[in-house]
Parts: C-alpha cells; sequence; structure tokens
C-alpha cells in the first residue's frame, strides 16, 4: 500500500533538491560574471553619484560563493532526508546508513551555521557601505538545535540497528 504522505514527502524533497542545485549552480556561475561586469553591477548598487569602495565588488562575489556553498550543502541535505524517507517507505528505516546520513545531515548544519557567520558579516558591512544593497542574514539558534537534535537521532539509530541485530542473532 502507497503512503501519501510519503509521497508527498519525496516530491516535496525532490523539488527542495531541485531548488537547491538550481541556487548552487546560478549563484557559483554568476560570481565570475559578477566580477567581470563589475562596474555594471556596483552601478546597480551604489546611490547615484556615489563611488563604491574598491573592495565591494569582492564582497558580492563572496556573498555568492558563499550562498553557492550553503545550497550545495542545503542539496546534500536533502538529499540524504529523501534517502531516509525512501527507506521508510521500504518499510526498513533501522539500517546502518540512515544512522550515518543523520550523522551526516547534523555535520551539514553546522557547516551552514558556519557559513552564515561570514556571510552574515560581508552583508551587513555592504548594507552599511551602499545604499542599495540589502541583506537579513543571521545565525539561528533553532538551526543548531537541529543540528543537536540530528546527532542525537543519529545515535538513537545506531543503538536501535545495533539492538535489532543482537536479537536477529539471538533468535
Amino acid at each position: 500500500m502507497r503512503d501519501p504522505l510519503l509521497a508527498a514527502a519525496r516530491m516535496a524533497l525532490g523539488f527542495s533538491m531541485a531548488a537547491m542545485a538550481f541556487v548552487a549552480v546560478s549563484s557559483i556561475a554568476l560570481a565570475p560574471l559578477v566580477y567581470g561586469w563589475r562596474d555594471a553591477v556596483l552601478a546597480r548598487v551604489v546611490a547615484p553619484g556615489a563611488t563604491p569602495p574598491p573592495e565591494a565588488i569582492w564582497a558580492i562575489v563572496a556573498v555568492l560563493l558563499l550562498t553557492g556553498a550553503g545550497a550545495a550543502l542545503g542539496f546534500l541535505f536533502f538529499r540524504h532526508l529523501y534517502r531516509i524517507v525512501a527507506t521508510v517507505g521500504e518499510g526498513d528505516p533501522f539500517v546502518p546508513a540512515n544512522a550515518e546520513r543523520l550523522r551526516a545531515m547534523g555535520w551539514i548544519v553546522v557547516a551552514v551555521h558556519l557559513i552564515v557567520v561570514p556571510l552574515a558579516a560581508i552583508g551587513a558591512w555592504l548594507q552599511t557601505t551602499m545604499e542599495r544593497f540589502h541583506a537579513n542574514i543571521s545565525v539561528s539558534l533553532g538551526g543548531l538545535l537541529l543540528a543537536l537534535v540530528l546527532f542525537v537521532l543519529a545515535r538513537v539509530f545506531r543503538e536501535g540497528t545495533r539492538l535489532r541485530a543482537e536479537v536477529e542473532g539471538t533468535v
């Protein structure tokens, strides 16, 4: 019997992976173009008649590259979750691979938060430097709590898998 909730989850996760892949590829591909067209780009984000600081273009390129890296990590996160949902649909989520996927997802959340710190700093600097540049980037304590939950769930899955193997070995 097909579970409509799992089907919806797989569809949503597939869409999320596609969106993350698009953002990652687009952001990384735009970085050299933005640098190449730096005069036109800076003219769009500074006030008319203002002179942008020379490092502003590097900050914009850094924002694009960090955004691309974060989106690539988001793709990996959703891919791990998609694979976990697939094992639920197969009827056996307590497999060693899922414990590793949950652990990897925890580290991905930590890595994204490490990317957000310089991204927020650069965004704040650009916002104070350029009149037309707006950024709303912050570190989320909820995200760090998510990482902790994922690490705990990974241990739960690892222990559940171990206990199940132990019981199957004694039967």
